[in-house]
C-alpha cells in the first residue's frame, strides 16, 4: 500500500490566546518611518457593537479583526478614534494552501481626511516551511499580495500561532503614503492557545 502525503493545510483560522504577547522589530526605510520594536498584545474589544479581536501595540494603536477569520476591520490610535478601517474587512481566505490565489475588492477610509478609496488585494500562497526568526523557528506559509494602491508585500504566516512570524512590506511610488520598505521579525514571544 501506498501511502498519501498531506499538503500542508490552514483550515480555519486560530488566533492567539487572549493575554498571549509578542515582541517584533521593525527595520523601516522612506514612508515606514523609523526602526521600532513593539510589543504586541492579543486581547478582545468591539467595534461597531459587535465584538472583535484586537492586537495593541506599545505604540498605542490597536488593529481590530472579525473573531471568525482574523480579517482586519479596522486600526484605532490611542484615543480610541479610528486612523483606517476596510470595507469588507482585509484578511486571507481560508483554507490556505500552497498555491492558493484569490482577488478581492475592498474600500479603505483614511479617517483624518475622510476619504474612501477602492482597491482590489492579490494574493498567493507561494510554499511553506520552517521560517528562522530571533524568537524560534516556526512553520508557516509564505503569502505574496500586492494591491492596487501599490503594496507589494510578503508575509510569513504561522497557522498554528495565528499571527506573521516575518513581513517583507514595501510601498512603491504608486502609494499614497510614498515609497518606502519594512521588514519585521518576531524577536520573543509569549503565546497562549
Amino acid at each position: 500500500g501506498g501511502c498519501a502525503v498531506m499538503e500542508p493545510r490552514a483550515e480555519r483560522w486560530s488566533p492567539p490566546a487572549a493575554g498571549s504577547t509578542w515582541e517584533v522589530a521593525q527595520r523601516n526605510t522612506g514612508s515606514y518611518g523609523k526602526d521600532v520594536r513593539l510589543q504586541i498584545s492579543r486581547g478582545e474589544g468591539t467595534w461597531e457593537g459587535a465584538k472583535v479581536v484586537t492586537y495593541s501595540n506599545s505604540l498605542g494603536m490597536t488593529t481590530m479583526a472579525t473573531p471568525d477569520d482574523g480579517s482586519w476591520i479596522a486600526i484605532v490610535g490611542g484615543n480610541g478614534k479610528p486612523l483606517l478601517s476596510f470595507d469588507p474587512p482585509l484578511g486571507w481566505q481560508y483554507p490556505i494552501m500552497v498555491g492558493k490565489t484569490w482577488t478581492t475588492s475592498h474600500k479603505v477610509t483614511v479617517h483624518a481626511t475622510g476619504k474612501t478609496t477602492a482597491f482590489e488585494s492579490s494574493c498567493k500562497v507561494g510554499d511553506h516551511g520552517d521560517v528562522t526568526v530571533p524568537a524560534g523557528t516556526f512553520k508557516a506559509f509564505k503569502l505574496a499580495c500586492t494591491t492596487t494602491l501599490g503594496n507589494e508585500d510578503t508575509y510569513w504566516y504561522s497557522a498554528d500561532h495565528g499571527i506573521y512570524v516575518k513581513t517583507s512590506l514595501r510601498r512603491t511610488e504608486k502609494s499614497g503614503f510614498g515609497p518606502g520598505t519594512q521588514e519585521s521579525e518576531m524577536v520573543s514571544q509569549a503565546i497562549r492557545k
